[in-house]
């Protein structure tokens, strides 16, 4: 199974009570499944780039992110 980056966006100011900033939501595309998530490991100055492979996690973690850039 391989989950590639279709488009993302760098969250910088959250809603009130979103914990993390700034992060990744991307839309992920698994298999031909693509679903809304945010995405793990994103640091400022990080590159992300569309068509990137992501990892996913066995668990969402603390902020409910279920894919992490490696």
């Amino acid at each position: 199974m391989t989950s590639t980056v279709v488009t993302y966006t760098i969250v910088r100011t959250p809603p009130q009570g979103v914990e993390g900033a700034p992060y990744c939501v991307a839309i992920v595309d698994t298999d031909g499944h693509r679903e809304t998530a945010r995405v793990a490991g994103y640091t400022d100055g990080r590159e992300v780039r569309i068509g990137q492979t992501l990892r996913a996690l066995d668990q969402p973690d603390e902020f409910g992110a279920r894919y992490s850039l490696d």
